[in-house]
């Protein structure tokens, strides 16, 4: 019986040197044309890869998770489906693997890490393509064989990308592995730039959330009391009991909600108070000056510690002040 293809599903074109999705000028260079070269050449090659002893059988057990990680949390149903699946019928798609370089008896998973879950939960062996691949290409393999199946969400192909850098990957290749162009890698750096690994970890997958929704609680994030009840809240036991499904606009509407009610309770001042706020919107501070009495008002997240500090240094302050005024009248 023939076998499928494993690189079947993989989007080739997605990621050849004059088909990847690049804004005008900004070309890929001859090192990753060689890059796309070689995982083109695998495609090729899938027939021959299908053939006799190269798809093999391997103890689950000896396999290494990818270098970088790209999902968040299990499929839920999808994967049930898989196992139920994989426990009536067998494997018949084998999952790509590359041999360890620390150790000849181990190998790395490129691709498939879902089969390989499956085959040690059910305990028996995972049937697999052994490769010969470098990190550039295992990369560029792993994302767009997750990009064709569609199957990664908005935060995890961002949480992907972001892992891919770490490792010292360019943006041009992270740009190849998921297939996607320079503005939408920028927006999805941009959400796991500020929303911190803890709260990305709380909200798991979000399949059903968006690259707009994203920037959304990114946007609210950016302010630094926001960021500290999101993160405060994301550890309740509340919220960790919701469905995974449910968290991200739960925490969205906390958020939203919980700004409108802080901005409710600002007092007014009066058109000819003096209003000041810090760079990093984390201060803020009113003055309302009258002949013979000033009053100052701090709110915000550093107001308190702001206010101990200023408190503090009245002393050397004042003189500072009565100082000036001696050299100004010296003057």
């Amino acid at each position: 019986m023939a076998r499928e293809n494993p690189f079947a599903k993989l989007d080739m074109a997605a990621i050849t040197a004059d088909n990847t999705p690049t804004k005008p000028g900004y070309g890929m260079t001859g090192a990753a044309k060689t890059v796309v070269k070689s995982i083109e050449d695998l495609a090729e090659n899938t027939k021959k890869l299908m053939q006799g002893e190269v798809i093999v059988e391997l103890d689950p057990q000896s396999l290494d998770v990818s270098l970088v990680a790209d999902r968040l949390s299990d499929d839920g149903q999808e994967y049930q489906e898989l196992k139920q699946a994989i426990k009536e019928a067998g494997q018949t798609t084998p999952i790509l693997v590359r041999p360890s370089s620390t150790d000849r008896q181990r190998y790395m998973v490129v691709f498939g890490h879902r089969r390989l879950k499956v085959a040690r939960e059910l305990g028996i062996p995972v049937k697999a393509v052994v490769k010969k691949l470098d990190d550039i290409t295992s990369a560029i393999a792993q994302g767009q064989e997750n990009s064709a199946r569609s199957n990664l969400s908005f935060i995890e192909r961002a949480f992907f990308a972001q892992n891919l850098i770490a490792t010292g990957m360019t943006k041009e290749i992270v740009r190849s592995a998921l297939a996607i162009d320079e503005a939408m890698l920028s927006k999805m750096l941009g959400v796991v730039d500020v929303v911190p690994p803890p709260i990305v970890r709380a909200l798991g997958a979000s399949r059903k959330i968006g690259r707009d929704k994203w920037l959304s609680l990114r946007q609210l994030l950016l302010a630094p009391a926001l960021l500290r009840v999101a993160s405060d809240y994301a550890q309740t036991a509340k919220f960790a009991a919701l469905p995974e499904d449910e968290k991200f606009d739960d925490l969205h509407e906390y958020l939203k909600k919980y700004k409108e009610k802080s901005s409710a309770k600002k007092p007014k001042v009066s058109s000819s108070a003096m209003q000041w706020t810090s760079s990093d919107q984390s201060l803020n501070l009113s003055m309302n000056a009258k002949a013979k009495k000033v009053a100052i008002e701090l709110t915000s997240i550093e107001a308190r510690p702001f206010g101990d500090w200023l408190s503090s240094r009245m002393d050397q302050l004042y003189n500072e002040y009565r100082q000036s005024k001696t050299d100004t009248n010296g003057d």
